[in-house]
């Protein structure tokens, strides 16, 4: 990945609709360039996907809420295929400590999150216990912050 990359990166980040035409324009390349760089970088999985970062509170999703499980290591991958299947589980994370895993999750209220959530994940066989820590209000929410390789 060169600068040019990142740039272009930087820019679909901040606004993942910005036409090719108008990120070529800002960056003073030829669409084609911008183009042909947006799929290699798709071909080599740097993009992963094309997504949108919606208003929880608007969607009528009140809580958030990071889950802390530990785990029998020998249940890690069924359980992990498990938290990937319940709706409001938005990101599972491995750890090294203090917990084996680490999830985000997004609901509607508290009583959302007991019956769709930690009911769900202290139900699941090989769960040893979990500790949930509730967020008051978000300030920010990025994707991904795009830095080339090598520079700090």
């Amino acid at each position: 990945m060169d600068d040019l990359d990142c740039s272009i990166l930087r820019n679909l980040c901040h606004n993942g609709r910005a036409s090719t035409t108008e990120i070529a324009k800002g960056l003073g390349v030829a669409p084609s360039t911008v183009h042909n760089r947006i799929n290699r970088l798709r071909e080599s999985g740097v993009i992963e996907r094309f997504t949108v970062i919606l208003d929880p509170a608007r969607l009528g999703q009140d809580v958030t809420a990071y889950i802390g499980i530990n785990i029998e290591s020998s249940r890690r991958i069924a359980i992990i295929n498990q938290l990937k299947r319940i709706e409001d589980v938005l990101e599972v994370y491995e750890l090294l400590e203090p917990y084996d895993l680490f999830i985000k999750v997004r609901t509607r209220d508290i009583g959302s999150l007991k019956e769709h959530v930690l009911h769900a994940i202290n139900g699941l066989d090989g769960v040893l216990d979990s500790s949930t820590i509730l967020t008051t209000k978000r300030h920010k929410e990025e994707s991904s912050t795009v830095r080339r390789k090598g520079k700090k």
